[in-house]
This record gives structure tokens, sequence and C-alpha cells, in this order.
């Protein structure tokens, strides 16, 4: 989870990206302290994934209202892999 990005959708037509930071992780823990990161990405809550877009968005200075409003102004939210580095060397 850590490293990826979140692409949020907004109702309204905005779209925002923001990443997934350890400090993002750490307080999605502290608040679903009963689901694991494994847990979670095996059997996703629409809940807390929201919660997990609402903290990324804020901790990126992005502005946004209160959680509850929030939840009744998101339309989508997707996880952007991260990209994996190409190794490029000499030929063989």
């Amino acid at each position: 989870m850590i490293g990826m990005t979140l692409k949020i959708e907004m109702l309204n037509g905005e779209t925002h990206e923001a990443p997934v930071t350890y400090g993002v992780a750490s307080r999605w823990e502290d608040q679903h302290p009963q689901t694991s990161v494994s847990k979670f990405l095996e059997d996703m809550k629409f809940k807390q994934l929201a919660w997990l877009a609402w903290d990324a968005m804020r901790t990126k200075k992005i502005v946004v209202k209160l959680f509850p409003v929030f939840l009744d102004e998101v339309g989508d939210i997707t996880f952007i892999p991260k990209a994996e580095e190409k190794s490029e060397g000499p030929p063989i």
C-alpha cells in the first residue's frame, strides 16, 4: 500500500491524485485497529477506502470537507500502482 497513489474522482468532476505515505497508512491503522492492511486489500470496504483517500488528500494539502460530507461527494477511488523501475544494463 505504501508507495501507491490514489486517484480520487469527485461527483463535481474534480479529480485528484494523492500518495499513500507512511503517515497516511499509520493514521489509517489507528482509525481501523480491527483490520489489518492485508485484510483490507483482500476484502476492501468502501468507508475504509474513502477514509484512506480523504486523509491522503489532506496530507497532500488538498482542501477537503469533513469526512461525512466527503463521503457524499466522492464518486470513485482507484489505486494507481507504484511504477516498477526498469533496470537497463548493457546488452548481453
